[in-house]
């Protein structure tokens, strides 16, 4: 979840070249909507989004947590001590500071499901269905 096309873009080649299936969303109401009908595997957003934010979104999606666990990971350009103290309040959920490593976000979904990582990203593909 992205709402700036560039960086939505560049996240999307990303984690389809490591093998996950990945679907997009330009603000926080399609996300949710795209959580809700796709169950995945981990989500990535940003944590200022039009229509609905990141920590919104993770607090309506950690209700969902327990009987189906997914990854969160947050992006932030400021990250507040507010946001680490809601964060650690959240199952399965992971502050990531801006500017990040697209190769350090793949590695922190794949430590998450159980997957090495890989010497390049051709070599290990994610379980069959790993949805991002």
């Amino acid at each position: 979840m992205e709402d700036q096309p560039p960086v939505r873009r560049a996240l999307e080649m990303k984690f389809r070249l490591a093998g996950y299936r990945v679907l997009t969303a330009n603000d926080g109401e399609v996300a949710l909507r795209l959580i809700y009908a796709h169950r995945p595997d981990a989500v990535v957003s940003d944590l200022t989004m039009p229509k609905l934010d990141g920590r919104k979104l993770c607090e309506i999606t950690d209700a969902l947590k327990p009987s189906r666990p997914f990854l969160t990971v947050v992006t932030s350009g400021r990250i507040t001590a507010d946001e680490h103290e809601w964060v650690g309040r959240m199952q399965d959920v992971v502050l990531v500071a801006k500017p990040y490593s697209l190769a350090g976000l793949l590695e922190t979904v794949d430590t998450y499901l159980g997957l090495s990582a890989p010497p390049c990203a051709a070599a290990a593909a994610p379980a069959p269905g790993a949805t991002l």
